[in-house]
């Protein structure tokens, strides 16, 4: 994550929420990690936005450039498992091992 530096995993992600959480980011306290649906529509192709390695990813500007291309959801209900989009193709993918995948995470809240 670029606030953070690093690639993280689910329970990293859940941490860092809890955070933002906490100290009352930006002046809210209800950041989560997204839905699955809810990250689909985080994604479109018209969007042009940079990730860490200057590439293009298809998210909008309100999200800092710089980041990964991938984004990390809300764990699977019932699973040991979380969905991954990759934000460069739109591509979902749910990988083994929440606690050693390594993913970006951008929280998010309803408006």
């Amino acid at each position: 994550m670029i606030d953070l530096k690093k690639w993280v995993n689910y329970q990293d992600s859940v941490d860092y929420v809890r955070g933002l959480n906490e100290n009352k980011y930006a002046g809210y306290d209800d950041w989560r990690l997204p839905a699955r649906d809810e990250m689909a529509t985080l994604f479109d192709e018209k969007f042009e936005n940079t990730d860490q390695f200057g590439k293009t990813i298809h998210i909008s500007d309100q999200f800092a450039p710089g980041g990964g291309f991938s984004m990390i959801a809300q764990q699977v209900p019932g699973r040991m498992r979380v969905f991954v989009l990759n934000i460069r193709d739109g591509e979902f993918s749910q990988p083994d091992g929440l606690w050693t995948l390594t993913e970006a995470a951008r929280a998010v809240r309803s408006l």
